[in-house]
């Protein structure tokens, strides 16, 4: 019986000590929603294709390799989980990287809004399930927002994250790292996107997180946290104290 209802304090402890990333989570989605879905509608209103300006000789070479396609779609669902685990462990490295990922969207988006990219599909014919999942994959959106990357985007950050947050487990940080980086060779090996856009997603994520870093906004936003978090139990003792 006791460690049931210690199981049930720790679970409610958990959830509590992760409360205050939930604001923060849902601007992510927001600003994640208008730049990336917002830009598809812009697309297809227009009726303009996209360029295919960041192509590289390279990119020629690339096979295409249909099982890569199940690390793409780990990006989000792994990123979600690596995003509260960080606010449960680390307020400072959870606010740095909110603010990272809110920056680095937008840009894209305006990048998106200004000089939208295309990328030209191969003939493929799917012979596996696999295949048959690439081609959906293709098919499920329009073949634009490629550069820069939002899907490196959210594999850089949780690279950033494993490696800057403190009391992580290093399991966990290892899997996540090691996941980050085959999310970002889907990126290419499925077709979805050219190797600039890796490299364009590279430069603004870590010049945006490099600044943030720099300015301190994680200590900042955990200082005006706590100093809240103070200013309610004082209120609460003097209300105590007050009956």
């Amino acid at each position: 019986m006791k460690k049931k209802i210690k199981t049930e304090k720790e679970k409610w402890h958990f959830f509590k000590q992760i409360s205050y990333a939930i604001v923060p989570f849902l601007i992510f989605v927001a600003v994640l929603a208008v730049s990336y879905f917002g830009n598809q509608l812009v697309y297809e209103l227009r009726g303009v294709p996209g360029s295919n300006y960041p192509e590289i000789p390279l990119d020629s070479e690339v096979p295409l390799i249909s099982w890569f396609v199940y690390f793409y779609f780990l990006t989000f669902p792994l990123g979600l989980i690596t995003f509260f685990y960080v606010a449960y462990k680390d307020k400072k490295a959870l606010y740095n990287i909110f603010l990272t990922l809110c920056i680095s969207f937008a840009i894209s988006g305006i990048i998106y809004f200004f000089g939208q990219t295309e990328f030209t599909k191969p003939d493929f014919t799917p012979v596996t399930f696999t295949d048959k999942f690439v081609v959906w994959t293709w098919g499920s959106t329009n073949p634009v927002n490629c550069f820069p990357s939002q899907h490196c985007f959210m594999a850089f950050a949780m690279i950033i994250a494993v490696c800057s947050s403190k009391g992580l487990n290093i399991f966990y940080r290892l899997f996540t790292f090691a996941i980050s980086v085959m999310i970002i060779l889907s990126t290419v090996f499925i077709r979805q996107h050219f190797i600039l856009d890796i490299v364009a997603s590279f430069d603004i994520m870590f010049i945006v997180f490099g600044l943030v870093y720099y300015y301190k906004f994680g200590d900042k936003m955990v200082k005006r946290y706590e100093d809240k978090k103070l200013k309610k139990q004082l209120e609460k003792i003097s209300k105590n104290a007050g009956k």
